[in-house]
This record gives C-alpha cells, structure tokens and sequence, in this order.
C-alpha cells in the first residue's frame, strides 16, 4: 500500500459527489484528494489514521477531512477473514471542493461559518452524536436527491454542522501534506507495516529498514512528519485496538494487553493511562455506565 492521491470521482456535470455504500469491507489505501470528505459510517468498525491522528471508528459516527490531508479508515481483522458476500460495511460519503459553488462564494458573509467549519476540517473533526442526529436524514437524503434539491441538501447540512459547536479535532495541529513521491512510498510501507503487525514484536531496525533509513535518521524523519515519535505512535495504534477489545468484554485485561502487542500488563497499563487518563478497567466500567444510561 502506498499514500495515493485520488482524482475527483464526481460526473463532470455534477457540483460534487454523494453515495452509499455497502461492502464486506472496507478496501482502500492511505490515501489523499482535494475535496473534503464527508464520511458517515451507519454500519461499520475499525480503526481511523487522519493526519498523525490515531482512534477507533463505530457506527453513527460522522467524520469530515479536510482537502489533502492523509487518512485512512481500516476495518477491524476479522472483516477481511470473513464471507465476502455479506454486508458488513455500510456508509455514505460526501466529497466536494472547497469552491465546489464558485470562488466567490467562500467569500460572503453569509458563509462565515462555513469558511470556519472548512478550516477546522484541515485537522480532521468528528462530529458529536447529537449533532449527527440533526444531519441524519439531510445525508441519507442525499443520496437520492437530484437537480438542485442536491445542492440545498449539501448546503443545509453544511449550515447544520457550521454552527454546532458539538464535535472533536481529530489532529492536534494541521499537519501538511508535503510528501513527494518517494516519501508518500516510504510513509505508505511503514504504515501499511505498523497496521498489520502492531500485535507483533516490532523492532526499531526493522522497521528503520523498511523505511531505507538508519534507526537514528528513520526517528527523526518519524517525528518530522507525523509530529509524534516511532514509540508514541506505535503505542497508539495497540492503545486503540486494546479499546476495543475491552469495548467487547469477551476477554481479560492481560489477554487484550498481550494481543495488542504490549509484552508485560505494567507497560500496558502505564502506556494507556498516559493516553487515556484512566486504566483498562475503569475504562470498561466507564463504557459500561454510558451504555446502561442510553
């Protein structure tokens, strides 16, 4: 898997692109484009890399990235193994430029929020549960309108999320999307690396080789462009897995600690308080009381 840029996948007669779909899985590299993205996963699971932004994804939830930032949204293992005739995945995607109604619009007064919302975007945003409540019908919706209706959908759901202050960055800063070609091959394969054998022993050198560097050079260019170092970034991705796994309440706390990677449960536990600020178990009991109070 390399990053890869995607060209536009709009009809050239449209103003943007709105479809849903239904898949095992999901199957798509790390990847950027120029429009931004309106995700909306109603029936899916995994793990989400947007910029040098680590998290689980679940459905209900709505993510908007912004125009050429890096991302990927993984399933979880399991969806690849199982019958690929089934419907596992169930999603719809928004996709337009950032001047997809003209150059000058972006420049009313009227769009001031708008303008706002987008530049958020730039560090990835996932929108609270409440606010893709209000969204829900405007997206599904919209999958099905044609003519001009399509364009007052998009805009209602715009002026919807522009003024609700409910939602969460993702990225702690903007992180440009300055890679040439051979730095998008490098990233890909340590990231592609990472994803499939974080529950693995995973060595500096190794993957310092992978990158074709020497481990001192491979940490310094790490910490450059992701804004994170090879360890924190590492431990984030089995941090992530580890929630989940403790989400599904099938195992115990030192089996989901030796599945995602970790060798000892006292690292385990050190690494995800300083993620997380609670331990595994309080994590649980705290997952436990929002779900008996919905």
């Amino acid at each position: 898997m390399r990053l890869t840029y995607k060209s536009s996948e709009k009809r050239p007669e449209s103003s943007f692109l709105a479809r849903q779909d239904r898949l095992p899985c999901i199957e798509q590299n790390w990847h950027f484009h120029k429009e931004i993205e309106l995700i909306y996963f109603i029936k899916s699971t995994g793990t989400r890399y947007v910029g040098n932004s680590i998290g689980n994804f679940g459905p209900g939830e709505l993510y908007m990235i912004g125009s050429n930032i890096p991302h990927l949204f993984k399933n979880d293992k399991e969806y690849y193994d199982e019958n690929p005739e089934r419907e596992a995945v169930n999603l719809v995607v928004i996709k337009f430029e950032p001047e997809f109604l003209g150059s000058q619009f972006l420049e009313l007064s009227e769009v001031k929020n708008l303008r706002t919302l987008m530049k958020r975007a730039d560090r990835g945003i996932k929108f609270s549960q409440a606010t893709t409540y209000l969204v829900h019908n405007h997206i599904l919706g919209l999958v099905n309108n044609r003519g001009l209706s399509n364009i007052v959908g998009l805009l209602t759901i715009l002026d919807i999320l522009s003024v609700n202050e409910n939602y969460k960055t993702l990225c702690s800063e903007v992180i440009p999307n300055v890679y040439n070609k051979d730095e998008k091959d490098r990233m890909a394969r340590v990231i592609t690396f990472l994803t499939d054998n974080f529950d693995k022993k995973i060595e500096l050198e190794e993957v310092a080789k992978i990158a074709y560097m020497t481990p001192n050079a491979f940490c310094r260019y790490f910490k450059k462009k992701t804004r994170k170092s090879f360890t924190q970034y590492l431990n984030e991705i089995r941090l992530r897995h580890a929630c989940r796994l403790l989400i599904e309440g099938n195992m115990q706390i030192a089996t989901i600690c030796y599945q995602s990677g970790f060798n000892t449960l006292t690292n385990f536990n050190r690494q995800f308080k300083a993620l997380l600020n609670c331990t595994p178990s309080e994590y649980m009991e705290k997952y436990n009381r929002t779900t008996e109070a919905v």
